[in-house]
């Protein structure tokens, strides 16, 4: 039987280019398949009036291990938040810093009413605790909730209320702290070990980078692929195509889809409104997180206070996200987040003009305990047969570049 490729791989996400990368360092014929007119999956930015909006609020973290290995940093000419948040809480801003980075800023956080002074010292000690040791070591660890890890470490419901839980609903997409305590512990390392960034051209030149080492003539874009069979492969168009392997590095909710998965996995859903402004609320790089009851917004940023080519010259971008989507319109939804951000910084929020909502309903995987480690291994389906992504462990950058690396050199070892 003649194939039409070694390994069809489903998927031109990040984890799907990384498992091509490798099979091009191997020299493996390989075909990429997308049903996108673009790479990227889930990372993507629509240039909009001049503006550079990614779909969704997302940062690099560049302690990211495969990260580090894989991408040109340099290249994506990464511009950092500050290491730190503003907290509204009582209707004041509250700063809170990483006292490994900026001691001056974490000393006058000491008394801010977000935690008590003990609070803040268990802070930077749970920063050593995950900072040091593997990350093997980490997801090694008992799990429990985050929030139960918190409890256990001996924080305050004061600053789990008014810190944890507004910085982990951006990060987790729920607000009640259920997710597992790996991927709490990984983030807070990756968040100790790194910084947080933006490249200069968008979240989208992540995946462009990867492009740039693979063959061109091997993928295939605007190529939906409608299902399986064995060694098979049909389009949506009625092709088929054939492949001794195949890699799934399609989202959680496609895989099942092709897999013909009856029990669909529950996924979070996250909004992000983005504003402009001759003049911004703050000049700040930093990430504002909503301690209070009230409004919809649970965090805001400036993206061009961390890097300007964000916006033309001369304007601001501001980006909003809430968790909330039970609104009856998306007039309605905006009209109520102007009037939070009106609450935050006043009258000047009334020449905020709105640009676009992204309403990202598959944004994450939930991922309560027990949570499964296969990010470690490569996932095999069946005889012929891998998937990887993002599901596949801590959900994150890491684990979509880490399984598509480990599927492909599963492959090239002949597994």
């Amino acid at each position: 039987m003649s194939f039409d490729a070694d390994v069809i791989i489903i998927g031109a996400g990040l984890a799907g280019l990384s498992c091509a990368r490798i099979l091009q360092k191997h020299r493996i014929n390989y075909l990429l398949l997308d049903g996108a007119e673009k790479v990227g999956g889930r990372i993507r930015t629509d240039v909009v009036e001049g503006f550079q909006l990614d779909r969704g609020f997302q940062v690099l973290q560049t302690a990211y291990p495969d990260a580090k290995q894989i991408l040109s940093y340099p290249d994506l000419k990464l511009k950092s938040f500050f290491p730190g948040a503003m907290i509204r809480y009582q209707d004041k801003f509250h700063r809170l810093a990483d006292p490994f980075r900026d001691l001056y800023t974490a000393a006058k956080g000491l008394f801010s009413p977000i935690g008590s002074f003990k609070d803040k010292l268990l802070v930077g000690m749970l920063r050593t605790q995950v900072a040091f040791g593997t990350i093997e070591k980490i997801l090694q660890k008992p799990e429990v909730t985050t929030l139960e890890r918190l409890k256990g470490f001996g924080f305050s419901d004061v600053i789990i209320d008014r810190f944890f839980k507004p910085l982990y609903s951006g990060i987790f997409l729920e607000n009640e702290l259920s997710t597992s305590s790996r991927a709490f512990d990984f983030n807070f390392r990756m968040m100790a070990l790194g910084d947080i960034c933006l490249p200069a051209e968008g979240m989208e030149a992540i995946p462009r980078q990867l492009l740039t080492m693979l063959d061109s003539a091997r993928i295939r874009l605007n190529c939906k692929v409608a299902s399986l069979s064995e060694n098979k492969v049909i389009l949506a168009s009625g092709e088929s195509l054939t492949a001794p392997k195949i890699v799934l590095a399609v989202d959680q909710l496609q895989a099942c889809k092709l897999l013909e998965v009856t029990v669909v996995p529950k996924m979070k859903t996250v909004i992000t409104l983005y504003f402009t402004a001759s003049t911004p609320p703050t000049s700040s790089p930093i990430l504002f997180l909503n301690a209070e009851s009230s409004g919809p917004v649970m965090n805001m940023c400036v993206p061009t206070n961390v890097c300007k080519s964000y916006a033309p010259e001369g304007k601001a971008l501001i980006s909003c996200s809430v968790l909330k989507h039970d609104f009856a319109s998306e007039e309605m939804l905006v009209q109520k987040v102007l009037e939070q951000m009106k609450q935050w910084f006043g009258n000047q929020v009334d020449s905020w003009k709105h640009l676009r909502t992204y309403k990202i309903n598959n944004a994450l995987p939930a991922q309560e305990p027990p949570l499964s480690d296969v990010s470690s291994k490569p996932m095999q389906v069946r005889k012929g047969l891998y998937k990887c992504g993002d599901y596949g462990g801590i959900a994150s950058i890491q684990t979509a570049l880490q399984s598509g690396r480990l599927v492909g050199e599963a492959l090239a070892q002949g597994v």
